[in-house]
């Protein structure tokens, strides 16, 4: 680093500015997470990118495989501190949120997450099913507001994308934020295996399109499989071909006028290495602009 970085009132100049504070981190002990110097500045640095400062990140930044997960508190904050973008809750209790998201003033869309959902996903009987039985307000919000910034702010956060550290399957508290689990509730010498990248990207890009998750399903056990990382690659291409197509069908009349769209501008850019799923995000954005002709020229 070589600029100055200003961040919540303190001063990272360098990388040995990042150094010492992350030292000071990890000597705390505060953070189950992140116990070596190393692992408190990878996360410092994500924060920093994301626009949050040290403390912040630490809390409700997680590096979950590689990347970077978001508490739904930061998403909330990034959003209410954005010179363009604002939110209102205008629904919330026991049985879904629904979050209202404007830009310069100006209604952009909805965002709900309900009970059913939940269900649909398996949240409800995952791993993080008490915390729902236990919280049910709290993880409605977190869901609603991260779908929303994937939705309405996929800009607010310099392009990375925005998942909470549950859609990841990890284990969070009510605030949504990873908790540490203690070895005595561990069966002994479990491994927890990582999410294969196939699953995970289908996960993702399911997610984002709001597909469900049934049809997910049908169509893996017409392959005779159960999960996408038991297919070959051309097929996950095939399926996540399917959802997108599926989601442009009342958005696009014509079907061929749809493949075409997905070809050039989801396909090809993804073949010049743009990363899939910010790609997804931008064609969504495309498919539902009022100028929808550029997009099909």
């Amino acid at each position: 680093m070589t600029d100055q970085q200003i961040t919540g009132g303190l001063v990272i100049r360098n990388i040995d500015d990042l150094s010492r504070i992350s030292v000071m981190l990890a000597k705390s002990g505060f953070f189950a997470d992140a116990k070596e110097a190393a692992q408190c500045g990878v996360k410092v640095l994500a924060g920093m990118e994301l626009g949050f400062g040290p403390l912040a990140s630490m809390v409700g930044v997680h590096i979950i495989n590689g990347k970077p997960s978001i508490g739904a508190n930061l998403m909330a904050a990034a959003v209410k501190r954005s010179d363009k973008y604002n939110y209102r809750i205008t629904g919330h209790d026991n049985n879904g949120c629904t979050i209202v998201f404007y830009e310069n003033g100006e209604v952009i869309g909805e965002s709900t997450f309900t009970k059913d959902d939940a269900q649909v996903c398996g949240a409800l009987d995952g791993k993080n099913g008490h915390t729902w039985k236990k919280f049910p307000r709290n993880m409605m919000f977190n869901r609603a507001m991260s779908n929303g910034v994937r939705w309405y702010c996929p800009d607010i956060f310099a392009g990375s994308v925005a998942y909470t550290p549950e859609e990841l399957d990890c284990q969070v508290d009510e605030e949504g934020n990873t908790v540490d689990i203690s070895i005595a509730d561990q069966p002994p010498l479990t491994v927890v295996q990582p999410v294969h990248p196939q699953d995970l990207r289908v996960r993702q890009i399911r997610m984002l399109l709001d597909y469900p998750l049934d049809l997910v399903k049908e169509w893996l056990q017409f392959q005779n499989v159960e999960r996408p990382s038991q297919l070959e690659v051309n097929l996950v291409d095939e399926l996540i071909k399917t959802m997108c197509l599926a989601w442009a069908a009342d958005k696009i009349d014509h079907p061929n006028h749809a493949q075409n769209s997905y070809l050039k501008h989801v396909v090809n850019a993804v073949a010049k290495r743009g990363d899939e799923v910010v790609t997804i995000q931008n064609w969504m954005q495309h498919v539902q602009s009022p100028h929808q002709a550029e997009i099909l020229a």
